[in-house]
């Protein structure tokens, strides 16, 4: 039986897992490139770039909970790996972000 809505809500929350991926890829690509580089150049790069890269990460997390939501108001279960990311989005939440 298929649920009314289901391919939306199931793409809408594939895309928000995929987008909310990416922002943390992003984020561990920064702090790995930063890794040794003077403290100025750190202070200088999160003040700007790593702000943004910051702020993405969290409006992707954000939007993979309200997916995750309306996902599971809608009757489906997630897998495994989809309610991973969905607790490391929340959990990202929680600590305010960072």
């Amino acid at each position: 039986m298929t649920v009314p809505g289901e391919p939306e809500v199931a793409g809408r929350l594939q895309r928000a897992l995929e987008a909310f991926q990416k922002a943390q890829t992003m984020l561990l690509t920064a702090h790995r490139k930063l890794k040794g580089q003077p403290a100025a150049e750190v202070d200088r790069f999160w003040m700007a770039q790593g702000r943004w890269i910051e702020q993405h990460l969290h409006a992707t997390a954000s939007e993979a909970v309200a997916a995750f939501r309306a996902f599971s108001a809608a009757g489906l279960v997630a897998s495994a790996a989809d309610r991973h990311l969905v607790n490391e989005a929340q959990r990202l939440l929680a600590e305010g972000g960072r």
